[in-house]
């Protein structure tokens, strides 16, 4: 036997055989980068969620430092508005002892004067609303 003859023989079988397995191994090898490729682009796309996320936890952090610098301006605001107002309290009050010394002094009746506004104000009542936020916030 010769291998020229082997060769002419047993070509077609195993040309068929080899065709099989190199079809086998490249459908293999497509479906291995295809799902390394899936698994870059659910990796891609991971990145991309954690850095949304980290812009907005950005975002929502600057817009939370603003507002505590808002309220506390407006609290420095408050206090500042109540000792001026304390102080005009007391001339109002000075101002109509001084004013009934005067008529008492002159024996005038008395200027009956109109009450003045409670000092200090009393604080607004807080609606519900926020007593609900203030519950969610502290269960977080």
């Amino acid at each position: 036997m010769n291998i020229l003859g082997l060769w002419h023989d047993w070509s077609g079988p195993l040309e068929w055989g080899f065709a099989m397995a190199s079809g086998w191994a490249a459908k293999a090898g497509r479906y291995r980068l295809q799902s390394q490729s899936n698994r870059l682009s659910a990796g891609e796309q991971a990145l991309k969620l954690v850095a949304a996320s980290q812009e907005r936890e950005m975002a929502l952090t600057v817009s939370y430092e603003r507002l505590v610098a808002l309220e506390a301006t407006a609290r420095v605001h408050a206090i500042a508005t109540a000792d001026v107002l304390q102080t005009v309290y007391e001339q109002a009050i000075g101002a109509r002892l001084r004013v009934h010394d005067l008529e008492a002094k002159a024996g005038i009746t008395l200027t009956v004067f109109t009450p003045l506004p409670p000092f200090p104000v009393p604080e607004a009542p807080q609606s519900d609303a926020l007593d609900v936020n203030n519950e969610a916030l502290k269960a977080v």
